[in-house]
């Protein structure tokens, strides 16, 4: 009886199910096996004296480069590496590549082995999109709520904030007025004869000079000042952080000159004059959050009735 052949290992090379190259450290091919060579749609041989490198599509050759490469250089090894193979005509197939670096014939050589995955890279494709359109959705999510909170604390017509920003605003700027010892004011504002824009021009008109008088008061306050629409043609003014009445006087003698010019609307010119009420205090260290609170109210309450008295005597010099 004669034994079994001896094994061939270049037929076994070949005919194996993955795509086999050995490489100099130098990503030069200097072998390939069959099923790479028909991966590639290359001729039989045509693959030595080729780089690994050009085995893969542009993106995946920069990947390699400056994450994979460094990787076997250093640790000698790449396991499991997603990448593609460019065969024929372009076309791409999905392979897991593993590369052991070690001494071959006296020499260190690359040793990459494809291992042909399909359905994993298909998997971890799916997974990866699945990935951005949940961040892409959270994304989302947080614009829109952002876009809502805006919409909660801002005046749609003038963009100003309105009554609920400057409640949260105005128990800030008292509460650290208590810790640093400074002090808060506000200015109470409201236009003068405003129903009869209105009434003779249309709300439209109306609107045009809300909008008019919102820039004005912004355009006449300090850049720390928060300009709020409270209520139809009411506006109120956060002065924060004083340290003498005097700053809450200029503030608001800026206020009442900043309407000086008439405006032009609806093919009208309009004067326009605004009533300016204020108010200001200082608040004790010692005060809680009840009486921060029961202060901002009083706040509130001082400038407004200070603003009609202003209105009053503005009625009776008129008169």
């Amino acid at each position: 009886m004669t034994g079994p052949a001896p094994l061939d290992y270049g037929e076994l090379f070949h005919a194996a199910p993955a795509g086999y190259a050995v490489a100099g450290t130098d990503g030069v091919i200097e072998a390939a096996n069959a099923t790479l060579t028909r991966w590639a749609g290359a001729l039989p041989g045509a693959l030595a004296g080729t780089r690994l490198l050009d085995l893969f599509p542009a993106g995946d050759r920069l990947m390699f480069r400056t994450h994979a490469g460094p990787v076997l250089d250093r640790e000698g090894q790449l396991s499991e590496l997603a990448v593609s193979l460019l065969g024929p005509d372009g076309e791409r197939r999905p392979v897991l590549l593993t590369v052991t670096r070690t001494e071959i014939g006296g020499a260190m050589r690359d040793l990459a082995i494809f291992y042909a995955a399909p359905e994993r890279r298909r998997y971890e494709c799916e997974l990866a999109a699945a990935h951005r359109q949940l961040e892409d959705a959270a994304a989302e999510r947080a614009a829109l709520l952002r876009e809502a909170h805006h919409r909660a604390l801002h005046d749609p017509l003038t963009g100003l904030p309105n009554r609920r920003h400057l409640q949260e605003s105005l128990i800030a700027a008292l509460a650290r007025a208590g810790d640093d010892g400074g002090r808060v004011g506000l200015l109470f504002c409201d236009v003068n004869d405003f129903k009869l824009v209105n009434d003779s021009l249309g709300h439209a008109a109306g609107d045009r000079v809300l909008e008019h008088v919102a820039r004005m008061l912004s355009g006449a306050v300090r850049g720390s000042d928060m300009v709020t629409r409270y209520s139809g043609d009411e506006f109120v003014i956060l002065v924060p952080d004083l340290v003498t009445a005097a700053e809450l006087d200029a503030v608001a003698v800026r206020v009442r000159g900043c309407l000086a010019a008439p405006l032009a609307v609806e093919g009208a010119t309009l004067p326009l004059s605004i009533a300016v009420g204020q108010a200001e205090t200082a608040v004790d260290p010692a005060a809680g959050a009840d009486r921060v609170h029961d202060l901002a109210a009083s706040l509130l309450a001082g400038a407004d009735q200070d603003m009609y008295r202003a209105k009053t005597a503005m009625r009776s010099a008129a008169g």
